[in-house]
């Protein structure tokens, strides 16, 4: 970017043009009501990504939050340091997300994967397997989506080639969710 100016134009431009299935705003409303566990992953600033969402989701989406305990029950995968650091030495750094989804989760639960390039061999491994033994699986991505966009029950997608760009978007789609999900209720 030669310029602030420029970087912002980009920004707005991408903003107007990001598309999402709207079906996933109903699908995260239902989750409380349906008892399912809302996990989230990513990788890099994908990462603290997933974390955020996490803490919108769980906190954050919630009406009255101190006194209702109807809320959003939501796990980042992304920060488990501990247990992605042994599966990444005794395994291999693709099994960091799938693993632990071995462990925690459950048909109909939701998976939301978070890949500006959408090809990040640990979220297309954990795409996988959410698809494989029926969860619900929300890719949100960028460029073109790359293998998480087509292997994804529902997409929120930014086609940029900037990682900048793709994660400014993504984080707004991520503080929109929460908002809609806390006016809605």
């Amino acid at each position: 970017m030669k310029n602030w100016q420029e970087y912002k134009e980009k920004l707005i431009d991408s903003l107007n043009s990001f598309e999402f299935d709207e079906r996933i705003l109903q699908i995260l409303k239902d989750s409380i009501k349906n008892n399912q566990t809302i996990f989230v992953a990513g990788n890099g600033g994908s990462a603290a990504m997933a974390s955020h969402y996490v803490c919108d989701l769980s906190k954050g989406a919630t009406k009255n939050w101190l006194e209702n305990f109807k809320r959003y029950r939501a796990v980042c995968l992304s920060s488990n340091i501990g247990y992605m650091t042994a599966i990444s030495n005794d395994e291999h750094y693709d099994e960091v997300f799938r693993q632990q989804l071995i462990n925690l989760a459950k048909p109909n639960d939701i998976l939301i994967l978070i890949s500006s390039s959408g090809n990040s061999p640990n979220i297309i491994k954990a795409a996988e397997y959410g698809k494989k033994t029926g969860m619900i699986v929300i890719g949100i991505c960028g460029f073109s989506g790359g293998k998480l966009k087509q292997l994804s029950d529902h997409v929120a997608h930014i086609n940029r080639n900037s990682y900048e760009i793709c994660e400014n978007v993504h984080d707004a789609f991520g503080q929109f969710l929460a908002a809609y999900l806390r006016e809605s209720s």
